[in-house]
């Protein structure tokens, strides 16, 4: 059995009250499943998170069509992990959304949903056990991509430095940030005619080194993950 999956296709396809969820391959292997707001989330993290998780982790990601349907979906969804979370010790969930342009307002929506559903998550445990982790992709994920440039330039080799001129260290602090990677592939002269966000999560991912990734939302989502493993 391959140590590592995810399924595919929107989110809106499964039956979340009597769905079964993996059986775990040893009693100390850990299952995490990522409640994502799109396509692109799951094109990324399908080629990151080998890189970011224990090799006896095993995944699935969720995405949905957009924030408006995971907000609406998430409750239910909640409501099925309170569940299971009895009968299955090393399962975890992880919520990655977008902030856009209001980081706090759209964590303390989620915080208050998962409340709302009786569950801790590791902003509110307060040293309790913890199984649901909320993360913002500050402004959007492309952030993450902007955060490795060389990863950018690995993946098209016609983007050069001065392209990137004017760009802060620290994407998060862009306001358009799928905008922004948009017009740095085209001054490299890539996607004159229009965007692709899913292809270029596919196509930028697998150059993505997290070390060297000025983004810090995606060093926090890399922390918080690292907490998620320990937290058993």
């Amino acid at each position: 059995m391959a140590h590592r999956w995810a399924t595919s296709g929107p989110a809106t396809s499964f039956d979340w009250a009597t769905r079964l969820l993996p059986a775990p391959q040893s009693r100390s292997s850990m299952h995490i499943e990522f409640l994502l707001e799109e396509e692109s989330a799951k094109a990324a993290l399908d080629v990151l998170l080998p890189k970011l998780l224990p090799p006896d982790t095993t995944w699935s990601c969720y995405p949905h069509r957009g924030k408006t349907d995971l907000f609406q979906r998430l409750p239910g969804r909640l409501k099925t992990y309170a569940r299971q979370f009895a009968g299955q010790p090393d399962l975890r969930v992880v919520i990655l959304m977008d902030a856009d342009s209001d980081c706090k307002r759209r964590k303390g929506e989620l915080e208050k949903i998962v409340a709302d559903a009786g569950l801790l998550t590791k902003t509110t445990a307060a040293g309790q056990p913890f199984r649901i982790i909320t993360r913002l992709a500050v402004q959007e994920l492309e952030a993450w991509f902007l955060g490795d440039r060389a990863a950018i330039h690995a993946a098209y080799p016609r983007v050069r430095p001065p392209h990137f001129s004017g760009l802060p260290h620290d994407p998060d602090t862009i306001a358009d940030t799928w905008e922004t990677l948009w017009r740095v592939l085209q001054e490299g002269k890539y996607y004159l005619t229009g965007k692709a966000k899913v292809e270029w999560a596919e196509t930028i991912t697998p150059h993505l080194e997290p070390d060297r990734n000025t983004s810090a939302s995606f060093q926090y989502f890399r922390l918080a993950l690292s907490h998620s493993v320990l937290s058993r």
